[in-house]
């Protein structure tokens, strides 16, 4: 599954202002765009959040917006820290799938993002849909 694409949304500890150690990695690996949003909805899971995304959602998740400058080697390797990669038994936690974002700029990019596919009953919500400010309005 080779990318099409090279812009990656990133919503929770790849996010920049996240500070982690993969943060900094994709940062180094990529070009920031901006930030934006994208249709879903944001839910605490264990330190990290994880977004669903689907019809019916009318809420936003905000995110940063990447153009990863090697996809192929930068989504391998990111799919195996979500623990999607070929290497990981399922059922995987996350999946890699094609969001639309709205940047904040206006313009809309599709981007790669990692969507939480297990069961959310018993996850809190995060209202705000944005991980880093989770209690903004």
């Amino acid at each position: 599954t080779m990318p099409d694409w090279p812009y990656l949304f990133v919503y929770g500890t790849l996010r920049g202002a996240a500070g982690t150690q993969w943060s900094r990695l994709l940062a180094s690996a990529s070009r920031f765009i901006g930030t934006g949003r994208t249709r879903g909805e944001l839910f605490h899971l264990d330190g990290y959040p994880g977004m669903r995304v689907g019809a019916g959602t009318d809420g936003w998740v905000s995110g940063d917006v990447y153009l990863l400058n090697d996809p192929t080697s930068a989504l391998l390797a990111l799919d195996s820290y979500e623990g999607c990669g070929a290497a990981d038994p399922p059922p995987h936690e996350f999946e890699r799938r094609v969001v639309n974002v709205r940047l904040d700029t206006g313009r809309s990019v599709k981007a790669w993002a990692y969507v939480y596919s297990l069961e959310t009953q018993g996850k809190a919500r995060i209202p705000s849909g944005d991980y880093l400010q989770p209690n903004s309005p």
